[in-house]
């Protein structure tokens, strides 16, 4: 079994900057024009016994979701977890989660295969079998998350990801400390061109993940708020929007589902123009109407905005419950920019 240390991160700021923290200060960002967008996702997702300990709220499932509700429909995922053989009901080291199929048609299978298999029962950690499992299931995959919460445990790693090397984003957190852990999963990561996030606790893997995807889909690198709201109180923010964005991302995430948030009053002005508005109905001339659809789960929403002009963009988030047991709860607001529509 893996160690139950901490993480050697030097607190709140190291965790920002792990997941790609844009300060409030920065002009808006721009992405790579050299990058392409990943069409074949493979997720490899820790289900070892530690889980119960590191992500006791099963927020890796969150996490996943959450990248399932963001991926465009034509997107193949595909997803293993993985442990050690002969743990409890998990004879391999891994098996499927799901089979590499269209997120379009598939988001509903894949919210329910994950919600059945993933429950902390297997076992110790090994990469090695993880890996094997993920290239069984998903050769053809152009990129990977490769998601634990401690060192390979099992017998010698081989250096199973450079069978099939890819880019690979790596999350590391919960018993991983600095040293050789942490320096085999920055080596994966590194090996197929793609970024290490080492994290304090799970309560951060959703924002981490909204990261990943934002740099897989070919986003800007996520502006990101962090807000402490109780009850009723709100929190307005702003960003710049480029000239050349055609849409952005709006995510909200945080870690209790008996808590509640909203996100409203979204707004593009100009040098104190108005130029649009979301929520007018009907045919409208000035100001103009901001496209707005959303998606809701437990404990993320997600804003897809479009009808876009350069400009600022405001918006208030709102504590609308908290039921958690805090009298405030933290909440994250990542904001990412796209050139397509």
């Amino acid at each position: 079994m893996r160690r139950f240390t901490r993480t050697l991160l030097g607190g709140t700021v190291a965790g920002l900057l792990a997941i790609g923290f844009v300060a409030p200060g920065a002009g808006a960002a721009t992405a790579s024009a050299s990058c392409t967008k990943a069409t074949n996702i493979e997720a490899i997702v820790d289900d070892s016994i530690s889980m119960e300990f590191t992500d006791a709220d099963r927020l890796r499932v969150q996490a996943m979701n959450l990248l399932i509700d963001t991926l465009s429909p034509g997107t193949q995922l595909g997803a293993v977890e993985f442990g050690s053989a002969g743990y409890e009901n998990n004879p391999p080291a891994a098996d499927t989660v799901f089979p590499p199929q269209p997120v379009g048609t598939g988001a509903s299978a894949m919210r329910a295969a994950l919600d059945e298999k993933i429950h902390a029962d297997n076992g110790a950690t090994d990469y090695n079998g993880a890996f094997a499992q993920s290239d069984a299931d998903n050769p053809g995959a152009d990129a990977r998350i490769f998601l634990t919460d401690g060192g390979h445990d099992v017998d010698t790693y081989n250096e199973a990801h450079l069978v099939h090397n890819v880019r690979t984003y790596v999350i590391g957190f919960g018993g991983i400390a600095a040293g050789e852990d942490q320096e085999r999963l920055k080596k994966i990561a590194s090996d197929g061109g793609g970024r290490y996030f080492p994290i304090e606790d799970a309560a951060q893997l959703q924002a981490v993940m909204n990261t990943i995807e934002a740099a897989l889909t070919c986003q800007t690198p996520p502006r990101q708020f962090t807000d402490l709201l109780g009850k009723g109180q709100s929190k307005t923010h702003s960003v710049a929007i480029g000239a050349k964005t055609k849409s952005i991302q709006i995510t909200l995430t945080w870690t209790s589902a008996l808590d509640k948030f909203k996100i409203s009053g979204l707004k593009l002005t100009d040098k104190g123009h108005l130029l649009a508005i979301a929520g007018r109905r009907g045919k409208v001339r000035k100001p103009g109407k901001l496209k707005v659809s959303r998606k809701v789960s437990s404990t993320f929403t997600v804003l897809q905005v479009s009808h876009l002009h350069k400009g600022q963009l405001s918006f208030k988030v709102r504590a609308a419950k908290v039921g958690s047991g805090e009298p405030k709860v933290s909440l994250t607001t990542q904001v990412s920019q796209s050139a397509r529509k």
